[in-house]
C-alpha cells in the first residue's frame, strides 16, 4: 500500500513479532523495569545493552509481546543482524511498516511521513553494526510523535534522549548456597536445554555441583549455557564442566537454524573484538589479565590503558564498569577468549609480569597500614583485589622469587587469619610451600618456612593434622639455613614453627620454648605471627592460668600500641577465656563482649563466632538459658557460614547442653548425628560417586594421594561404611 496524504487511518500492526520456540525462562526484574522505562511518556528510545549471548533479543520479543496491546498501531519487530548499511535499512524498515515507494518518490521521506500519525512501538534487534545510521532513528522519532523504539545492541547510539538498559547474566547460585540451586534462573536454563538434549535428565545430588559450576563458569551468560548444555546427550556435567574450562572452542553449536553470530562463543567474540581499532584491541586482550576487576589505576600501570579506551569498551560491551566503586571487570568466557588472544600476539608473559609487580607493591604500600589503626581500612582494600593478590602471589612462586614471596606471605597469611579466610588461605600457602621448597641439590630458603607456617595455621584450623616427621625436618632444615645466613626474620619463622608443631603434639614445653626464641630473634614478628597469643595458649592448656593471662596481656599491650584491633580482640578473647577457665563468670563475660566488639568493627567472622560461643557459656553458668541458647545459636549460623566442621560440632554440642531435649539445631533441620563434613570432604565424597581413582581425584582437587586417602578415612568413619560402595549408597540415602 502507498502511504500518500488523506489517506485512512493505517491499520494496527500486530502478528509481526517472531515466536519464541522455546518457555522464556526468568528475567522478572529485567522485564519489569524496561517496560516501566517504556511505558514513561517522556521515554521514546529505550537501548538494551549487553555481550554477545547474554539474551538481549528474547528480552525483547519477550516486552515486544507484552507491550503490543498498548501501542494503537502496534510493534514492528525488525532483525537487523543480516543488514549491512542503509541502503539495506530502509527497505527493511518500509517493508515492515507497509511503506511502498511512490514513483519517482523517497524511500525515507515516505517512511517518515507513515511514521508521522502512528503509535507504534518499533524493535530494532542487533543494531551495534549499524550505528553509523543511528541518525535514521533520531529522525523517525522526531518525524513520528507517538513512536517508540526499543534497540538491542552491543554499544549504545550515543542518541539525545537514549535511555540504557544494561543486561547482565541470569541469576546464579551463590557459592555454598544452601537454597535450592532450581530456584535460579541459569539453572532454570541449563535444565530446559539439557532435557531437550536428553530427555528424562534430572539433577542428583552427584551432578548438582557440576551443573551449578557450569552456570557460574559462563558466569550466566544465557548462549554459553545452552551451548553448554546442549552437550548432555554425549557428556555428563562433571565432563562438560572440565572441557568448558580447558576451552572456549568446546561452547559452539551445530544447529541448522541458529543464526551464524550464534554458532559459538568464538563467534559472538570474534564479531565484537573484530571492530576494535588496533590500540583497543591490545588493551582489550591485555586486560585479560585481571581477576576479580580491576579499576582504573591498575589499568593504567599493567594494561597501558587510559580512561577513554576503557569507556569504549565498556560502551562496546566488552567491560562492565561498577558506577558505585568505579571499578571494571570482564566476563569471565570474554576473559578466556582475551586471554587467547593476548597469548596468541606473544605477549602473555611480559603482562603476567607487569600484573604481578603492581600487586606486589599494592601489597606493600599496606603492610604498615595492616599493623596501624588503618587496619580496618587495609583489609578492605586487600578484599577488593584479593583474586588479583591471590594471582600475583602464584606467579612469584612459579618464577620462585623469593624476595617477593617474603614480602607477600605475611600480608596475605594476616588477611586470611583476620578475615576468616581458612579455606582460600591453605589452598594458597599449600601452593606457595609447594613451589618454594628446596629442589634437588640446593638447600631451602628460609622464606620458605613463612610459607609452612601460614600453611599449618591454616590447615590445623579446618581439619586435623597427623604426620609431623616431614614438615618437622623442614622446618629444621630453613632454621639451619636461617641461622647460617643471619636471616632473622627466617629463623623467627621457623622457631615459630617448630613450637606450632610441638603445642599440637601436646609438648607445651618445647613450644613455649621455641616460641620464646623466635621473640628473642625478631620482636617484629609478633605483629604478624603474634607469638604471645601463642605462648599465652599454651600456659592455658596447661593449667598456668596466671602466666597465661600475663602473656595475653603482653599481646595487647603490643596491639594497643599499633592500633591493631584484631590483636587487641584476640587477646582479650583470650583472657576472657582464661578468666572463665577459672570460674571468674562476671570479669570474663566483661572481656568478651569488649573482645566481640573489636570483632565486629574490624570483621572478623571467627572472632565473633568465638565471643559468641564463649559468652553463651557464661550466660548459662549464670543462670540465664535463654540468653545462653540465643548465643550459642548465633555461634551455630556463623559456624556453617565459613563451613567450619570443628565450630559446628562445638556450638551443637553446647545447645544440647543447655536443652538436653533439643530436636532441631539453629538452623531448623532436623536432628542428626551424622558428624559435618568439611568442604574438602564433600568434594571428595562428590567425586567417589564418579569412575574417578584415587590419583584421578588427587590430580582433580591438586592435592596428594595420600590427603586423599586421609579425607576419605574420614568420610568412611562418618558415613559408618567400610567401602566406597557402601559410602555412595550411604550418602544418597542421606541425600548428600
Amino acid at each position: 500500500m502507498v502511504i500518500m496524504a488523506g489517506s485512512p487511518s493505517p491499520q494496527p500492526m500486530r502478528g509481526k513479532l517472531p515466536g519464541l520456540l522455546t518457555p522464556f525462562i526468568g528475567r522478572q526484574a529485567d522485564l519489569e523495569l524496561v517496560q516501566t522505562l517504556l511505558c514513561d511518556p517522556s521515554v521514546r528510545l529505550v537501548t538494551i545493552l549487553g555481550a554477545g549471548g547474554v539474551g538481549k533479543t528474547r528480552l525483547a520479543l519477550k516486552l515486544a509481546d507484552i507491550l503490543q496491546a498498548q501501542f494503537q498501531h502496534g510493534v514492528v519487530f525488525i532483525p537487523l543482524a543480516q543488514l549491512n548499511s542503509i541502503d539495506d535499512l530502509l527497505p527493511e524498515l518500509a517493508g515492515s511498516l507497509g511503506v511502498q515507494l511512490p514513483p519517482a518518490g523517497d524511500l525515507q521521506q515516505a517512511l517518515m511521513d507513515t511514521l508521522a500519525d502512528r503509535q507504534v512501538l518499533l524493535v530494532l534487534d542487533n543494531f551495534e553494526h549499524l550505528l553509523d545510521e543511528a541518525m535514521l532513528v533520531h529522525d523517525m522519532l522526531a518525524a513520528g510523535p507517538q513512536v517508540k523504539v526499543l534497540v538491542t545492541s552491543r554499544e549504545k547510539l550515543n542518541l539525545e534522549g537514549e535511555c540504557l538498559y544494561h543486561l547482565q547474566g541470569l541469576s546464579l547460585p551463590p557459592p555454598g548456597s544452601p537454597q535450592r540451586v532450581e530456584e535460579f534462573d541459569a539453572v532454570r536454563l541449563f535444565l530446559q536445554k539439557a532435557r531437550q538434549a536428553r530427555p528424562g535428565f534430572c539433577m542428583d545430588a552427584g551432578n548438582t555441583p557440576d551443573v551449578v559450576r557450569i552456570c557460574q563458569q559462563v558466569d550466566g551468560l544465557p548462549l554459553g549455557i545452552l551451548l553448554a548444555a546442549a552437550w548432555v546427550e554425549h557428556f555428563s556435567p562433571a565432563e562438560i564442566a572440565s572441557q568448558t574450562n580447558r576451552s572456549l572452542d568446546f561452547l559452539a553449536g551445530e544447529l541448522r537454524d541458529a543464526a551464524p553470530r550464534h554458532s559459538g562463543m568464538r563467534a559472538v567474540f570474534d564479531s565484537s573484538y573484530h571492530r576494535l581499532d588496533q590500540e583497543q584491541k591490545i588493551i582489550f586482550r591485555r586486560l585479560a589479565v585481571f581477576r576479580g576487576g580491576f579499576n582504573l589505576a591498575a589499568a593504567e600501570e599493567v594494561a597501558d590503558a587510559d580512561l577513554r579506551t576503557l569507556l569504549v569498551l565498556v560502551d562496546k560491551s566488552l567491560l562492565w564498569r561498577d558506577p558505585d566503586s568505579g571499578r571494571y571487570d570482564m566476563h569471565e568466557l570474554l576473559r578466556q577468549y582475551a586471554s587467547e588472544e593476548l597469548a596468541a600476539a606473544g605477549e602473555s608473559e611480559s603482562i603476567s609480569a607487569a600484573h604481578a609487580n603492581y600487586y606486589i607493591a599494592f601489597v606493600l604500600q599496606r603492610q604498615a597500614k595492616l599493623l596501624s589503626s588503618f587496619q580496618s581500612q587495609a583489609l578492605d582494600e586487600i578484599q577488593i583485589d584479593f583474586e588479583n593478590i591471590r594471582l600475583a602471589l602464584s606467579w612469584v612462586v612459579e618464577k620462585r622469587n623469593f624476595t617477593a614471596a617474603r614480602a607477600m606471605i605475611p600480608c596475605l597469611y594476616t588477611f586470611c587469619d583476620m578475615r576468616s579466610r581458612f579455606y582460600e588461605g591453605e589452598a594458597i600457602f599449600r601452593q606457595a610451600s609447594q613451589g618454594l621448597s628446596d629442589q634437588p641439590g640446593e638447600d631451602p630458603d628460609p622464606v620458605l618456612a613463612l610459607a609452612l607456617l601460614s600453611w599449618y595455621d591454616m590447615r590445623i584450623y579446618i581439619e586435623r593434622f597427623e604426620s609431623y616427621v616431614e614438615l618437622t625436618s623442614q622446618a629444621k632444615d630453613c632454621l639451619k639455613q636461617a641461622l647460617l645466613r643471619s636471616d632473622p626474620e627466617g629463623t623467627t619463622a621457623s622457631l615459630v614453627l617448630l613450637g606450632a608443631i610441638a603445642e599440637n603434639q601436646g609438648n607445651l614445653e618445647s613450644a613455649i620454648r621455641n616460641y620464646k626464641k623466635g621473640l628473642q630473634s625478631q620482636a617484629i614478628m609478633d605483629d604478624v605471627y603474634w607469638i604471645n597469643i601463642r605462648i599465652g595458649l599454651c600456659h592455658q592448656a596447661a593449667r598456668e592460668y596466671p602466666q597465661a593471662i600475663q602473656a595475653f596481656q603482653a599481646s595487647w599491650r603490643r596491639g594497643k600500641a599499633t592500633g591493631e584491633r584484631v590483636k587487641m580482640g584476640w587477646s582479650l578473647l583470650n583472657i576472657g577465656d582464661t578468666l572463665l577457665l577459672q570460674g571468674n563468670l562476671p570479669e570474663a563475660e566483661r572481656y568478651l563482649e569488649q573482645a566481640r566488639s573489636l570483632f565486629d568493627e574490624v570483621g572478623t567472622t571467627v572472632g565473633v563466632l568465638w565471643a559468641n560461643y564463649s559468652l553463651s557459656r557464661i550466660s548459662l553458668g549464670l543462670g540465664n538459658p535463654t540468653l545462653a541458647s540465643q548465643l550459642a545459636e548465633t555461634a551455630g549460623q556463623i559456624a556453617r557460614q565459613i563451613h567450619s566442621a570443628a565450630w559446628i560440632r562445638k556450638t551443637y554440642a553446647l545447645l544440647k547442653q543447655i536443652d538436653p531435649g533439643l530436636e532441631q539445631a539453629a538452623t531448623g533441620r532436623e536432628k542428626t548425628d551424622l558428624e559435618p563434613f568439611s568442604p574438602r570432604e564433600m568434594e571428595i565424597l562428590r567425586l567417589l560417586k564418579s569412575e574417578l581413582n584415587g590419583p584421578e581425584i588427587a590430580s582433580n582437587l591438586f592435592i596428594s594421594v595420600n590427603t586423599v586417602r586421609f579425607h576419605t578415612k574420614n568420610i568412611y568413619q562418618k558415613l559408618r561404611v567400610n567401602n566406597r560402595l557402601e559410602a555412595i549408597q550411604r550418602a544418597k540415602e542421606l541425600g548428600l
